[in-house]
């Protein structure tokens, strides 16, 4: 049995993930498997993706939430690691995770950085993405990223995992519920470069405004409904 699972979830994802594949697969940790969730692609992805890995699951096209989810319960593996399509990790990242969990924690998550962008981007990106969980962190709830983040297979399970009738905001829940059955760590080390296109064609107004929004309905009420929030940002 593999020490680590990594899931990658894609969808349209011709563009990007190459670049995620190939950081994963230049981990200088070897106990690992690969494992990409389609939601059926319309283009290049499955064939991009089959250069790196065999271990390809179709779902049924309900989203990142739903394929993680889908992924988990048929990988056999201790720990289940998520990296987006659009997001590069280094070299030294499982190792990071691997050393993380010897420490009896449940979860682990780290910062993001923004890949490319202007000065502006990156100001926006580094308040909205990363200093609002590093500072969650700090004061003991972790908001972890779904682009970047790992937890224990089985008490994932048994949490019940990704909420899927959240359209946005599922992993910050997800990794508040998981503190309820062990302690979670945020690892500075566990860097990770993601794509901030979403940011940049929705505005940042929007971006913000909408975040601020989910941020206080998930907390308020339990939900967050922003229907088309993934799937009608182009690829």
């Amino acid at each position: 049995m593999m020490r680590i699972s990594v899931i990658v979830p894609t969808f349209n994802e011709g563009k990007t993930i190459s670049r995620c594949l190939e950081s994963i697969k230049k981990q200088t940790f070897n106990d690992y498997e690969l494992v990409v969730v389609d939601g059926h692609s319309r283009d290049n992805t499955v064939e991009v993706v089959k250069r790196y890995t065999n271990k390809i699951i179709f779902d049924e096209g309900k989203g990142a939430t739903a394929a993680r989810n889908l992924a988990v319960r048929q990988v056999k593996s201790e720990i289940v690691v998520f990296v987006d399509g659009d997001t590069t990790v280094p070299e030294d990242y499982l190792e990071v995770v691997d050393k993380a969990f010897k420490k009896g924690i449940v979860g682990v998550g780290g910062p993001l950085l923004p890949e490319g962008g202007n000065f502006l981007d990156k100001i926006i990106f580094f308040f909205s993405a990363d200093l609002i969980r590093r500072l969650f962190s700090f004061f003991g709830s972790h908001h972890f990223s779904g682009a970047s983040c790992a937890y224990l297979r089985e008490p994932y399970l048994t949490a019940g995992g990704f909420r899927e009738d959240l359209d946005m905001l599922d992993d910050v829940e997800l990794s508040t519920r998981m503190s309820r059955y062990g302690k979670e760590k945020f690892e500075p080390k566990m860097l990770a470069v993601t794509s901030i296109r979403r940011t940049k064609q929705k505005g940042h107004t929007s971006t913000v405004k909408m975040y601020l929004q989910g941020y206080l309905s998930l907390f308020k009420t339990g939900q967050v409904k922003k229907k088309g929030y993934l799937r009608e940002i182009k690829k």
